[in-house]
């Protein structure tokens, strides 16, 4: 299989689809916990054609937005990107400063 870069509106509609499905992950989550109850939720940034996006900062607004109380971001890892870790030059060479990948634990709590 050849792996094709997305192109166009194909970007837009992975990204689209992935904060949907955060949506839709966190209002079952909020009907799950108990009151006071917590989750922890490991995620990590992305790069999306050279634009850093902070999915766990966005994770956070929505896991707000479905009842949730965004209350605590812990860094697990940091490192430095390059064609090896994002798998594309194109991303790279779009990307106006090099950002930096990290992984997260970010904790939700039901109100």
């Amino acid at each position: 299989m050849d792996k094709a870069e997305y192109g166009g509106p194909g970007w837009a509609n992975y990204v689209a689809t992935y904060f949907n499905d955060t949506f839709r992950f966190c209002g079952v989550l909020a009907e799950l916990l108990r009151r006071g109850g917590k989750a922890v939720i490991v995620l990590g940034n992305s790069i999306i054609q050279g634009v850093e996006v902070c999915t766990d900062q966005f994770f956070g607004r929505i896991a707000e937005l479905r009842g949730l109380e965004f209350s605590e971001t812990v860094q697990l890892r940091k490192k430095r990107t390059g064609t090896s870790i994002i798998q594309s030059s194109v991303r790279v060479e779009r990307a106006a400063q090099r950002a930096v990948l990290y992984e997260v634990a970010i904790v939700l709590r039901k109100r």
